[in-house]
């Protein structure tokens, strides 16, 4: 019986070993990927001096340029000192960030001794989160800074975040054409271009998209490139295929005329004055916010509104007119299916 007892018990504590070992050898493995993190986060913290000097010598160039323009500029002077505050802060937080990451680095190297493994991971995740911030903290004030380069080299008060122009480019649409749906004097390809033939004297002949919108956001481009004449936007109008000179309700349009001349058009005429041609407009309609806006799509990283329409839309239709005094086309951009990319 003795002898019994004697072999279940060895038996027991070797499998309560067996246990172990495989335990111990989890968070051996564990510790060795923290381990691997911390290094590399050690080695994302040493590049922040040299990002943070970049930004802050590009914060001067900006001030500089700003101060070539005292009166035009004021407003952006002082959206300039909030990000010359926001830089100022960024070595403290850099140096506070940088002394706790030593902390971690020395208690990751006793850890083996220690083995308190779960107030370490609360200290390493708290960590993480602080790095988190401070990356995203610079990505911010580095938009900021590029922001005001725009501002002041188009005098464009609209300029369009990054993270907001992703927002906009979710709501692309594929606007279709039908010519049974055009004004006889132009023709409508199958790649969405519209062209003015001559033939006949109406002074804005268009072509309104073949779906209507009811409701949702929905963003589309025109290249308009060196045409001295056009008009986009939208209308209420199912059957009318001319834009009236002077169009009354139902129409919310941008348009450019005699060369050079800019004005948004509904009830009223609004001129607009404009540092730089336009070669290619983008628009977005929000139905339930009932505005529509209109930008300079000026490259892939540079782009501001232009102007914003406010109404309690109805069924609205995308509308285009090529204009009657060249036969420069309109074309409308292609979108690569479901990522806000143009097709080329």
């Amino acid at each position: 019986m003795g002898g019994s007892s004697s072999k279940k018990l060895r038996e027991a504590i070797k499998q309560m070993n067996e246990t172990l070992k495989n335990d111990l050898q989890e968070v051996r493995k564990r510790f060795e990927t923290l381990k691997q993190e911390n290094e590399t986060w050690e080695n994302d913290l040493q590049k922040f001096p040299e990002r943070f000097e970049t930004l802050k010598q590009k914060n001067e160039t900006v001030k500089n340029d700003l101060q070539k323009f005292p009166e035009r500029f004021e407003t952006l002077k002082q959206k300039n000192e909030t990000v010359k505050n926001d830089l100022q802060k960024f070595p403290e937080r850099f140096e506070t960030l940088k002394q706790k990451n030593e902390t971690l680095k020395n208690d990751l190297q006793a850890f083996r001794e220690r083995f308190n493994f779960q107030a370490f991971l609360e200290r390493f995740e708290t960590l993480q989160q602080e790095k988190d911030k401070l990356i995203q903290d610079l990505r911010d004030v580095e938009e900021k800074i590029n922001m005001l380069e725009v501002q002041v080299k188009f005098n464009a008060v609209g300029y369009v975040l990054e993270r907001e122009w992703r927002e906009i480019l979710k709501a692309t649409v594929e606007v279709t054409l039908r010519p049974d749906l055009a004004h006889r004097s132009l023709t409508v390809s199958k790649n969405r271009i519209i062209t003015y033939t001559g033939e006949e004297s109406a002074v804005w002949p268009s072509v309104r998209g073949s779906e209507g919108f009811t409701s949702g956001r929905h963003y589309w481009e025109v290249k308009v490139e060196e045409k001295g004449y056009w008009a986009l936007g939208i209308s209420t109008y199912l059957d009318e295929k001319i834009i009236p000179e002077k169009p009354e309700e139902g129409y919310w349009l941008l348009r450019r005329w005699k060369g050079n001349m800019y004005e948004a058009v509904s009830q009223s005429l609004v001129p607009l004055t404009l540092q730089h041609k336009l070669y290619k407009v983008g628009m977005i309609l929000d139905y339930q916010k009932g505005e529509l806006s209109f930008y300079n799509v000026y490259d892939g990283s540079t782009r501001y509104e232009i102007h914003t329409f406010t109404y309690k839309f109805t069924e609205v239709y995308p509308v285009f007119s090529p204009g009657s005094h060249d036969r420069g086309p309109l074309k409308i951009t292609r979108f690569k299916s479901g990522d806000g990319n143009p097709n080329l």
